[in-house]
C-alpha cells in the first residue's frame, strides 16, 4: 500500500492515535523499552515527534493547539499602542467608539477587538450632587418633614450643558472622571437658535445648497 502523502503537522486525531497505541504499551503510566520508537515506526514518523506528543499530552490530556496568540500576522495595533493612544484622550472625547476612532485614526473595527479582549473598559458616569452644607440641612429638614412637592414639572425645550448617565471607554486602571453639580434635576440649560431653509441645487452656477444657514447660542444669562 502507497504511503498517503501527510500534511507538515499531524492532525489531533493521529495523535490520539498516538496516545492510544502508547498506553497499550505503558503500565501504570510508564512507558516500556522501546515503546516510542515501536510507535513511530508504525505510524511512520519521528521518534521525537511521539515522544512530543507524549510530553504535551501528560501537561494536557485535551493536547490543546498551542498557536492560538503565535500565529498569523502581526496586530498593527497591538493592545500596548491601544491603552497608550485612548488613554490620552479626554474622556470627554470617549463616549462612543467612533468617536475615538475619529479622534486617534484607530479603525472601528480594532477598537471593537480591543473592547471585546479586555483593553478597553466601557463605562457609566453618574452626576453627584455637589451639595454645600446649608444643602445638606435642607435636605435633612426636608426628610424630617415628609414632605412631598406636589408641584408639576415644568419641561423646557432646551438643551442641556450635561446629562446625567454618561458613557465612557477607559483603558486598564483608568477611573471614571467624577462629574458633579448641584442638583442633576437643575442642570444648566443652553439655547441655540437655528436657521435652515430647503435643500436646492442653483443651475446658474452649478453648485448646491444643503439649506444650512447658521446656528448660534445664546451667552448671556438672562433670567427665565
Amino acid at each position: 500500500m502507497a504511503r498517503q502523502p501527510t500534511g507538515r503537522e499531524l492532525s489531533h486525531a493521529k495523535k490520539m492515535e498516538v496516545i492510544r497505541c502508547l498506553h497499550t504499551l505503558s503500565t501504570k503510566g510508564y512507558l516500556a523499552r522501546g515503546a516510542i520508537l515501536t510507535t513511530a515506526s508504525e505510524h511512520e514518523i519521528h521518534r521525537t515527534t511521539v515522544s512530543r506528543i507524549w510530553k504535551a499530552f501528560q501537561r494536557n490530556e485535551l493536547l490543546p493547539s498551542l498557536k492560538a496568540g503565535r500565529v498569523g500576522r502581526s496586530p498593527v495595533y497591538t493592545p500596548h499602542l491601544v491603552a497608550s493612544t485612548v488613554s490620552e484622550l479626554p474622556q470627554s472625547l470617549r463616549s462612543t467608539i467612533r468617536d475615538i476612532s475619529e479622534a486617534t485614526g484607530i479603525p472601528l473595527g480594532s477598537l471593537h477587538r480591543a473592547l471585546n479582549a479586555g483593553t478597553l473598559h466601557r463605562r457609566t458616569t453618574r452626576i453627584k450632587p455637589l451639595l454645600t452644607d446649608e444643602n445638606k440641612a435642607k435636605r435633612l429638614e426636608f426628610c424630617r418633614q415628609s414632605r412631598s412637592s406636589r408641584n408639576p414639572d415644568i419641561l423646557w425645550h432646551w438643551f442641556n450643558a450635561d446629562k446625567n448617565v454618561r458613557k465612557v471607554y477607559l483603558t486598564e486602571g483608568e477611573e471614571p472622571e467624577q462629574r458633579a453639580w448641584s442638583s442633576k434635576r437643575f442642570i444648566p440649560k443652553v439655547m441655540f437658535l437655528a436657521a435652515v431653509a430647503r435643500p436646492r441645487h442653483d443651475l446658474e452656477r452649478g453648485v448646491d445648497f444643503d439649506g444650512k444657514i447658521g446656528i448660534w447660542p445664546f451667552v448671556q444669562y438672562q433670567p427665565a
